[in-house]
């Protein structure tokens, strides 16, 4: 007969995004742990909540999510579905809305049972770590506005990477008199109908906007950037692309060309950084220059190494990895796997760092995966004993990508679907029937 009750850790998870969702699914249901997850808005799903806000909420506090009226994903919903939960429409299409992935993620929060362990309306004030790697939690409940403190043995970090805009220094930026807003703000392409309208920046978010843009504008759009991949896109009639912006003036542009256009508005397509107000200085945890410091695996904190950060990387296919990293994370947590001593994590992500800037990644990109996924979640799943991601995953991710660059007009028209771990289908537009493809990443 046992005498007393095995000892559960207790699990903080902050954030209940596609990242937070599967982190609470398999902590929640492991008798191991006691979780809970802290949520301040008022539903599930992140970034993928549409509002019309933008600046700071009801509550004061910056609104987190960057979705626009029109957003459609850019990758295939059938890459973008968490393991063990697919998704249930629409059918007829690979590349859906965002309310469609807020839906999907609402409906795995409803069909594993996760909302009991959720706590809305809570935003996090403070983490600090505490002796024997445990953590002191501060939470602000919004509505009550009263402050508690809560002690836990580990905390799962899924607060996701778009919600902190990127604005460039631009020589003579502070001169001009027109409208300036970062796509983080944007909602509807209707305020620069009139608009002579300058956006800066071809990432997804910058070719997608200034498509859109495009679509109802009675004046040029002019796209800027240095991504040669792109240089030959099919652009609409309206949408000039440009070169890198040199200097701004109070009416219009210079280009490093040299070449001058007036504007009424600028646009900054320029991206997110990685941002943690909550950690005190004691957690160990910096940001520079877009790099997490300093994580193994792009996932542990090294400093104190019951913290987990999921969905740092970039540039990859995000929901699978991040119920992998979250697997990742419970081995450790629980015990089951060990982690190296923290001489040889160090050893081991300074060797990632110079092979990433051997490669040709800059600073900034040290998160990026891209053509190293394969490797990164191999890694993991070795590391752990945890069953990898399916190849055909990846391979889809890639295709889609290539889809993406070279006919953006028209590649959300694809469809997709899965066979098996290493086969899929897909039917391209004015196809009569699908083409079956083989998973055939070379790295």
């Amino acid at each position: 007969m046992k005498l007393e009750q095995e000892y559960k850790k207790s699990v903080a998870i902050i954030g209940c995004g596609a990242s937070g969702l599967p982190a609470l699914k398999h902590f929640s249901e492991d008798p191991l742990f006691n979780c809970v997850a802290f949520e301040q808005a008022d539903n599930v799903g992140g970034t993928w909540v549409y509002t019309d806000q933008i600046g700071t909420d009801k509550y004061g506090l910056p609104v987190h999510s960057s979705m626009y009226k029109s957003l459609r994903t850019n990758l295939p919903k059938e890459i973008m579905e968490l393991p063990g939960f697919p998704h249930k429409g629409p059918e007829d299409k690979s590349y859906v809305t965002a309310n469609d992935m807020l839906k999907y993620l609402e409906d795995y929060a409803e069909h594993f049972g996760l909302i009991k362990f959720i706590k809305f309306h809570h935003h996090i004030k403070e983490v600090s770590p505490l002796e024997g790697d445990r953590w002191q939690v501060t939470i602000i409940d919004l509505k009550t506005k009263l402050k508690a403190t809560m002690l836990f043995d580990g905390v799962i970090v899924c607060v996701g990477n778009y919600s902190n805009p990127v604005i460039p220094n631009i020589p003579g930026i502070e001169n001009f008199q027109g409208l300036k807003i970062h796509s983080h703000d944007y909602r509807d392409s209707l305020i620069f109908k009139d608009k002579k309208t300058l956006v800066i920046g071809c990432g997804p978010s910058g070719l997608d906007i200034s498509f859109d843009i495009a679509k109802t504008a009675s004046k040029v759009v002019y796209l800027s950037h240095h991504n040669k991949k792109i240089k030959n896109m099919k652009c609409p009639p309206n949408m000039n692309q440009k070169v890198d912006v040199k200097k701004i003036l109070n009416n219009g542009v210079l280009f490093e060309d040299d070449s001058f256009e007036t504007v009424d508005s600028i646009l900054y397509c320029t991206g997110y950084t990685y941002k943690y107000p909550f950690l005190s200085p004691e957690c160990g945890i910096r940001v520079e220059n877009n790099n997490v410091k300093i994580l193994f695996k792009h996932i542990v904190n090294i400093e104190h190494p019951t913290m987990f950060f999921i969905g740092i990387p970039t540039y990859t296919t995000g929901f699978c990895m991040y119920d992998l990293q979250v697997r990742f994370a419970k081995k450790i947590l629980s015990g089951t796997k060990q982690l190296p001593k923290k001489k040889e994590m160090l050893k081991d992500t300074h060797r990632d760092v110079e092979s990433r800037m051997a490669s040709g990644l800059r600073q900034k990109e040290l998160h990026m995966m891209y053509h190293r996924s394969m490797e990164y979640f191999q890694s993991l799943a070795i590391f752990a004993d945890l069953e990898p991601i399916p190849p055909v995953i990846l391979q889809i991710f890639f295709d889609g990508f290539d889809r993406f660059m070279c006919d953006f007009s028209h590649f959300r028209e694809d469809k997709y679907k899965l066979l098996d771990n290493e086969h899929y289908m897909v039917q391209f537009p004015n196809e009569v029937q699908p083409i079956m493809r083989k998973q055939e990443i070379i790295l």
